[in-house]
């Protein structure tokens, strides 16, 4: 989860800014992205930080402790409602982001366009590319990216799902 954190504390002080978490992204996605993927994409992530990033007090700013917070209510109650809500959630990232031709899935390039969205560096999106893309065909599938999106969350044992956002250090 400190992993996860630091793609979006840009500045290294501690504090997500929904504005690190929105608008960066979506200025890193402009490049690639068409203008109704940037709304989907727009619209999933101020979903994602009214979701996942929630706290007691409503604010445009997060700590690590909130986040975890958060997540821990979130997956604490991970019954089959949340598990729909989040494979929905991957889906429609899948369908309206990840997936730039349509083609129903996400080339290597077009995860590394989405990776580098979060921030993440083109050097570490194989390695991620290569754990998702479980069947091994050299290319990512709706299911796999679900699956593995939705894992990353909720599972706590070594997966390829632990590589979703790329392979991270920290």
């Amino acid at each position: 989860m400190r992993s996860f954190f630091i793609l979006f504390d840009l500045d290294g002080d501690g504090i997500i800014y929904r504005s690190d978490f929105v608008d960066t992204i979506l200025d890193r996605a402009k490049k690639w992205m068409s203008e109704e993927q940037i709304r989907v994409f727009s619209d999933l992530l101020n979903e994602g930080w009214d979701t996942f990033m929630k706290s007691e007090t409503p604010k445009d700013t997060r700590t690590f402790e909130d986040i975890l917070h958060a997540h821990a209510r979130y997956f604490m109650d991970f019954d089959a409602n949340m598990e729909k809500h989040a494979r929905d959630w991957f889906g429609t990232y899948f369908d309206g982001v990840a997936d730039a031709n349509g083609d129903g899935y996400v080339t290597l390039k077009e995860f590394t366009h989405f990776l580098a969205s979060f921030g993440v560096h083109p050097f570490s999106v194989t390695p991620s590319f290569q754990a998702i893309d479980v069947d091994g065909n050299g290319l990512i599938s709706q299911e796999e990216f679900i699956l593995t999106g939705t894992q990353f969350f909720g599972v706590m044992v070594d997966t390829s799902a632990k590589l979703f956002w790329g392979p991270f250090t920290a």
